[in-house]
Formats: C-alpha cells, sequence, structure tokens
C-alpha cells in the first residue's frame, strides 16, 4: 500500500508544483511589463469588484466540488476495497482544484492588463498560490483517504 501511495503522491505533487510554478511566472510578467501610463480602460475599478466576487465565489466552492468529486469513489472504495479508482479521483479532484486557483491567478493576471494595477495582480496571485500551500497533498492525508473509515458513505 505504502508503494502505491508514494507513487501517487509523486505524481501528485508533480503536476501540483508545475501549476504552483506558473504563480512565479504570473507575478514577473507584471514585474516585467511595462505599466501604461494610462490605464487602456477607464472602469478598472469597477473590473477589479467584477473579478473579485469571481475569485471568491471560485475560492468558496473549491472545497465543496472537491468532496463531491470523491463522494462516489469512496463508495466504491468502501464496497470492493480498490484504490486504483479512488485514487485517480483524488488526482482528478486535486488537479481541478489547483487549477481554480490559478484561475484566480489568471484573473488577477487579465485584471492587471485591464487596468496596469500591480497590487492587484500581486493579490490575486497571494490568494492563489497560499491556497495551493494550503491544498499540498500531504502522505498523511491520502493515507487518511484510504482508511476504511474514511471511506464511509456519508459526504
Amino acid at each position: 500500500m505504502d508503494a502505491r501511495v508514494d507513487q501517487h503522491l509523486s505524481r501528485l505533487r508533480l503536476v501540483c508544483a508545475a501549476i504552483l510554478g506558473s504563480i512565479p511566472i504570473y507575478v514577473a510578467i507584471g514585474s516585467l511589463v511595462a505599466r501604461p501610463e494610462r490605464p487602456p480602460l477607464a472602469q478598472g475599478e469597477h473590473f477589479l469588484w467584477i473579478f473579485a466576487t469571481i475569485a471568491v465565489l471560485n475560492l468558496v466552492s473549491i472545497m465543496p466540488v472537491y468532496r463531491a468529486m470523491l463522494v462516489s469513489p469512496r463508495r466504491v472504495y468502501a464496497a470492493g476495497r480498490l484504490a486504483e479508482p479512488l485514487l485517480a479521483a483524488h488526482f482528478t479532484a486535486h488537479l481541478v482544484a489547483f487549477a481554480r486557483l490559478e484561475a484566480v491567478a489568471v484573473l488577477g493576471v487579465a485584471l492587471f492588463f485591464l487596468d496596469g494595477n500591480q497590487q492587484s495582480l500581486w493579490i490575486f496571485c497571494a490568494v492563489a498560490g497560499a491556497g495551493m500551500l494550503i491544498l499540498w497533498p500531504r502522505k498523511a492525508k491520502v493515507e487518511a483517504l484510504l482508511e476504511p473509515t474514511s471511506a464511509a458513505i456519508a459526504p
């Protein structure tokens, strides 16, 4: 079981590290691109509120979606004790969560190009990076996922 968990974790950490690695690239883009003297759009503050609302809605729904993606695989695991489908679903759920966190950083990049405000870019990227670090795959979490009590039918 440990070899399977270690292999799953190494694959998952590699993909998560690649996605996390995009955050410094976005910050570098914001730092290297010259700020326009005049923002391209005069409605920059409106875009900030719109993008912030989208980002917050995305952030608060990450964990419910993550849990919902694991409900059926946990039931299957509880019935047959086949770890591969559960680990595959866990990988997919983690990938979706990290992609949604990266979307927050992409919103920051888009906002930077719309209004030229670097602070918004840094805030959105910092929130995305912090979320990725919080959700970083840990061995204890994967082992807990494979325990018989965690595979219960209740969500």
